[in-house]
């Protein structure tokens, strides 16, 4: 695997002046886009009339949410007249390039929307600036998410709150509501229920089957999904720090899972990803699909509200195990000259009327407790079995250790070609498991040996 070279690495330990490095980077060509980058960091606490500007880059540039994230900050400087934010977004396949540059030559912005996965390589280089002691003191906590706040904090290598708990991702399983009652089925309520569906509606012949299953990019997702609940494992380590993808229940549910391919699913689901999950589910070629409630809509948009259903994934042997909280939020740099004008932004994001907006526009479970009760929340299916699920006593949550810095190169790069063999048959799922959680374990104890 080719090592991705830090700019500071490329550019050697002295240290360049901002001026002197941007006329550097300009000769040299150096992180195409950095020009348009940087200029946009020119603008802050700038700003006409005495009104600070701040710099806002944006990783995630699907043009509805850009539209919908520019509304939200509308919405924030209509309230704060003496506050501008300037959106800049970023490539999607470099926007770590970017920010990373960046942080090289002292040329951050105030306000960035990383993912779960990015706290780690931020954190590591002290760019964000922690908010635990800012969400305690704006009375915020209290009315945050509980499951929210706990997910944000074990992203992050420290424990410690980066990324506001504005909105989640949860996994569940969408069924089709229209087949299951005209085949006489109760909605599935547990892994046998679920197994007796998917063989109950699978017609082959008319290329109808009871599950897709996602076989390519992306898999370790859904993977983790249908696999660790039912076998009622919530922890990804040991507390020896080995990782529990070879424990027997995980195995035995692997092999579950696999069992479903060829005979429940369709054989194409081998290189299956999102999208052609979703289509498969949309055009009436599979009962069910496990996946975020992020996709909720467009499971809406194609069947009509009353034909999609939605359950979280069952409660395993001891219990429930509940999979894909993933924050997606805001964070602010810890070079930000203007911190406070930076954090009114972050809490607004967490306020009724800000989360509001921007919970329901994404599509994702709202961080604020009161938002979580608001008509457009219970009526989403999705949503409503996520949040019903985490009300329950003595559920747990399974984290997913984003922290290690090899955790997203192991689990979407080196495991997929292992896994199709897994699903083609010449791989069995022990040897599969064993290898992957030896390969984690690897990059668990490392990162352990090296943050003390």
């Amino acid at each position: 695997m080719t090592r991705q070279h830090h700019p500071a690495e490329i550019l050697g330990p002295h240290a360049l002046s901002r001026r002197g490095f941007i006329r550097t980077a300009a000769r040299a060509g150096v992180a195409m886009g950095l020009a348009s980058a940087v200029s946009a960091c020119d603008g802050s606490g700038g700003g006409s009339g005495g009104a600070v500007t701040l710099q806002l880059w944006d990783t995630d540039t699907r043009p509805e949410r850009t539209a919908n994230l520019k509304k939200l900050i509308s919405m924030f400087e209509a309230k704060n007249p003496g506050i501008r934010i300037n959106y800049l977004g970023l490539p999607t396949d470099q926007y770590m390039q970017k920010i990373n540059t960046a942080i090289a030559t002292r040329s951050t912005p105030d306000l960035l929307t990383p993912k779960a996965s990015d706290l780690a390589a931020l954190v590591a280089q002290n760019a964000l600036a922690p908010l635990d002691d800012r969400v305690k003191k704006a009375g915020l906590e209290q009315h945050i998410s509980e499951q929210m706040l706990k997910s944000t904090r074990a992203a992050a290598p420290d424990g410690k709150l980066y990324l506001t708990p504005t909105t989640s991702l949860a996994d569940v399983i969408y069924y089709r509501a229209d087949w299951f009652q005209e085949a006489g089925l109760k909605p599935p309520a547990t892994w046998a229920d679920f197994d007796a569906a998917a063989s109950r509606l699978t017609n082959a012949s008319s290329g109808r089957f009871g599950y897709t299953l996602r076989g390519g990019n992306g898999f370790f997702s859904q993977f983790v999904q249908m696999v660790y609940p039912r076998a009622g494992v919530s922890t990804f380590f040991r507390e020896d720090g080995s990782s529990t993808l070879d424990d027997p229940a995980v195995i035995a549910a692997c092999e579950k899972y696999v069992a479903l391919f060829g005979k429940q699913t369709a054989r194409s689901d081998l290189t299956a990803d999102f999208k052609t999950m979703v289509a498969q589910f949309g055009n009436g070629g599979a009962a069910m699909l496990s996946h975020s409630i992020g996709s909720y809509p467009n499971h809406v948009a194609a069947l009509g509200a009353e034909k999609v259903g939605a359950v979280a994934p069952f409660p395993g042997p001891d219990g429930q195990v509940l999979t894909g909280w993933m924050t997606t939020g805001f964070a602010m740099f810890q070079a930000s000259e203007h911190q406070e004008e930076a954090w009114k932004f972050l809490a607004y994001t967490m306020e009724p009327e800000g989360n509001s907006f921007w919970a329901q526009k994404s599509g994702y479970l709202p961080g604020n407790t009161t938002v979580a009760k608001e008509q457009w929340v219970t009526e989403n299916a999705a949503m409503k079995a996520a949040l019903d699920a985490a009300a329950k006593p003595g559920v747990v949550t399974l984290e997913l250790p984003y922290y290690l810095p090899e955790f997203t190169s192991i689990t979407v790069t080196d495991l997929l070609p292992e896994w199709q063999k897994v699903l083609q048959g010449s791989l069995t799922s022990r040897d599969f498991l064993t290898a992957a959680a030896a390969a984690l374990t690897t990059a668990k104890r490392k990162y352990d040996k090296e943050h003390g």
